[in-house]
């Protein structure tokens, strides 16, 4: 028996009707009972949700039954008349509140919750799925011991956070299964229906990654050596940024042939694009025609508002982006930003959670950011490999880039961006294009 609960507008019908639907598609055969919605207008909503209820029922594997406002014994004849004659897979309630609430007395409401529903489980042989509503204010269901006989109880809520509405599914109880995950980001999207954004969590951190090769001289200065798995922060002040901080990255994505994802948080595809252009054409000597090629070969660019949905929700969006993304490295770029949104601890448990799962699964992590304050500085420095920090220094009325970078396993080192650095940052880069693989890599 599988509970959803919900206040009004919740996703609980949609739910319930995306169960069903899942369930006639491999050939299983539901039944959904309703005291509250309409059959064409159900039928009609769920279709813009991409749950085909029409085409189901068409193939004898959905079936609707709207049932009569009228005393509880009359309901429970109804449905108990009904199972009796066709075998169902799975059969919906929606909802039990119309059934019961007529019971004013609680323990007759128990009585009929444990002597009906719990024995319409056994009859159906199957998943029973039961809304029930809760008021607005309310936090938990007022009918009896229904959350005591269900097997599974979900509660889909909504809450208003900066002004964004976000959903979450809560796990209450899952019997015979450890609840591992109390709170899952959900959306209810056209075409699409539920879309649940499991956020990771993995409980054991694998580390020691393959070991990346490298051709500049300027990378191995900057970034060392790292392994997949790692995490590399970039970090500059607010005021003064050079795209020279790209290369290392462009080195590794050529001398191992491998793609990466470039996810900006505050530039636009066109501009992120821009910026791995300039860099190349400005400390390379590519013409802008070769930097072009080598972005488009080697970089998947995307672009994410963080102000678009919570936090955790975002996370979850990533962590599903990067699921689709065939890549070895994935850069967040503007990380900074998180600074001022959300709460520290939410962003924190998130990033953390998310730096894991990516470490889990070989990739090498680069996040780009600002330096808006102390501690967001050592707390990101706290969890990285390698630190590779730009600064500036004045030197006759002219600002000189400083590099300064350390990381696990060797000793910090301190150098200027001189004119002498970048041509032999030209000179390596003639290199590093000789070993262009002539396919596309993978």
């Amino acid at each position: 028996m599988l509970l959803v609960v919900g206040h009004p507008g919740a996703g609980k019908t949609s739910f319930a009707s995306q169960v069903c639907y899942a369930n006639t598609l491999k050939g299983k055969k539901c039944l959904y009972m309703t005291f509250y919605e309409d059959k064409e207008k159900l039928f009609r909503h769920m279709e813009r949700l991409g749950i085909k209820l029409f085409e189901a029922e068409s193939k004898g594997l959905f079936e609707y039954l709207k049932l009569p406002v009228a005393s509880t014994d009359e309901i429970l004849k109804i449905i108990a008349d009904k199972l009796s004659k066709t075998p169902y897979d799975v059969v919906v309630v929606d909802s039990v509140n119309a059934a019961i609430e007529l019971i004013e007395n609680t323990r007759a409401q128990r009585a009929v919750l444990l002597n009906f529903f719990y024995q319409l489980v056994n009859a159906i042989n199957g998943l029973l799925v039961v809304i029930a509503e809760i008021p607005l204010g309310k936090e938990a269901v007022e009918l009896g011991a229904i959350e005591f006989i269900a097997d599974i109880v979900i509660y889909l809520k909504h809450r208003i956070t900066r002004g964004l509405i976000t959903r979450m599914m809560e796990l209450r109880k899952i019997r015979g299964a450890p609840l591992m995950v109390a709170e899952i980001p959900f959306s209810i999207v056209e075409s699409q229906g539920f879309k649940v954004y499991m956020p990771p969590r993995p409980q054991r951190v694998i580390g020691g990654g393959e070991l990346l090769r490298t051709t500049l001289r300027f990378t191995k200065s900057t970034i060392g050596y790292v392994r997949r798995g790692d995490v590399v922060y970039v970090v500059y002040p607010p005021k003064a940024r050079v795209p020279v901080v790209l290369l290392p990255f462009v080195d590794l994505l050529i001398s191992n042939n491998i793609r990466g994802v470039f996810i900006s948080y505050r530039f636009s595809t066109d501009e992120s694009r821009e910026a791995f252009i300039n860099a190349l054409t400005k400390f390379t000597g590519l013409s802008r025609e070769d930097s072009s090629r080598v972005v488009d070969r080697y970089l998947h660019l995307e672009s994410l508002n963080p102000t678009s949905a919570t936090i955790t929700h975002l996370h979850a969006i990533t962590v599903e982006l990067l699921e689709a993304l065939n890549v070895d490295v994935v850069m967040f770029h503007g990380v900074e930003i998180f600074s001022v949104l959300g709460a520290p601890e939410e962003y924190w448990t998130s990033l953390i959670n998310e730096l894991y799962w990516l470490k889990n699964k070989g990739k090498l992590v680069v996040r780009f950011s600002s330096k808006p304050s102390h501690h967001w500085y050592r707390t990101n420095v706290s969890l990285s490999d390698v630190i590779f920090e730009l600064n500036y220094k004045h030197v006759d009325g002219k600002l000189i880039p400083l590099i300064y970078s350390w990381g696990r396993g060797r000793d910090p080192v301190m150098f200027e961006l001189s004119d002498a650095v970048i041509a032999e940052l030209k000179e390596d880069f003639k290199k590093l294009l000789a070993i262009l693989q002539p396919s596309k890599p993978g």
